[in-house]
């Protein structure tokens, strides 16, 4: 939810999509760079003194409001209570804020170009937990090969961590890969359980339950309940609750019933090259050829099971 930042859904069967348009396709770039964007101006953040949870709890307590304003200025129908209370329970508490507690967690050590790449590791997550949980998922040996030659790539990300013997990066890394990994189980989860769409009622109840998951457990543990209003940590928030978070989710679900899924995930392609790029350009973050050639093979197998889906 947004690289999230924010992190895209699964990658799941497109049968009966329609073709990808210019605009859509521009759709997808534009969202890749905005939840790209986001690692980046979490780390920001982090860096200005806010705590993760606490800087995860302001960012969605704050979508909240503006979620919940948006839908009723719309006018817009409420879901039935089941749709919203699933949407609540494994949207919020699961794929958007457990997604975001291990994501931030992680940034605290790792830059947010590597954190991106390694987020991009969720839609082969996703292919393979929807093998068993969705009917319609299975994996040819296009997707097969796609998840091998996705996990090598994750593999070369690790590797100099590992030789160094840098625990503190290594742990950070796997938390950051928890991220992925349970962004991916909450997001196949919802496309089980939840067939219709929930619009903006049912994002506000996504982003209530992910604020209060993280304030909670930032109150509970001591050291996570930091959250200094600095100009800088104020505009970062601002930032994701506005596009990451509001816009970002609005062009996800817009291209998602019209394109269909497997094409809107294109988007896990853009998102580590933002990521990177703008690290690079805004925090002078490096980047080392062991990241470039993880990307390149994590993009690849990417590419794999998306040939395989569509």
């Amino acid at each position: 939810m947004g690289g999230t930042g924010a992190a895209p859904p699964p990658l799941v069967s497109g049968e009966g999509s329609p073709r990808l348009g210019g605009v859509d396709l521009g759709l997808i770039v534009l969202l890749g760079l905005i939840w790209g964007s986001a690692f980046v101006v979490i780390r920001v953040g982090l860096l200005a003194g806010a705590s993760p949870l606490a800087f995860g709890f302001g960012r969605f307590a704050g979508a909240t409001v503006v979620m919940a304003l948006l839908a009723f200025l719309a006018r817009e129908r409420a879901p039935d209570r089941r749709t919203l209370l699933i949407s609540a329970l494994v949207g919020g508490a699961f794929f958007i804020g457990g997604y975001a507690a291990f994501l931030y967690l992680g940034e605290v050590v790792l830059s947010g170009g590597l954190s991106s790449v390694l987020v991009g590791t969720l839609p082969l997550w996703s292919a393979l937990f929807g093998y068993g949980i969705l009917p319609t998922e299975r994996l040819g040996r296009s997707g097969t090969l796609g998840v091998g030659v996705g996990f090598v790539g994750l593999t070369v990300l690790f590797l100099p961590e590992l030789a160094a013997g840098a625990s503190g990066s290594v742990r950070a890394e796997l938390l950051v890969i928890g991220a992925a990994v349970v962004g991916a189980g909450g997001s196949v989860l919802l496309r089980r359980w939840v067939h219709t769409p929930s619009g903006r009622w049912g994002l506000t109840s996504e982003f209530a339950a992910a604020s209060v998951l993280l304030g909670v457990i930032a109150v509970a543990v001591p050291g996570q309940a930091a959250l200094p209003l600095t100009p800088v940590v104020l505009v970062s928030l601002a930032y994701l609750i506005a596009l990451p978070s509001i816009v970002g989710y609005t062009i996800y679900f817009g291209l998602l019933h019209r394109v269909g899924p497997s094409r809107a995930n294109l988007v896990a392609y853009v998102n580590p090259l933002a990521g990177l790029a703008i690290g690079a350009l805004l925090l002078s973050e490096s980047v080392s050829l062991v990241e470039v050639a993880g990307f390149l093979l994590i993009a690849s197998g990417l590419f794999l099971v998306q040939r395989d889906h569509g």
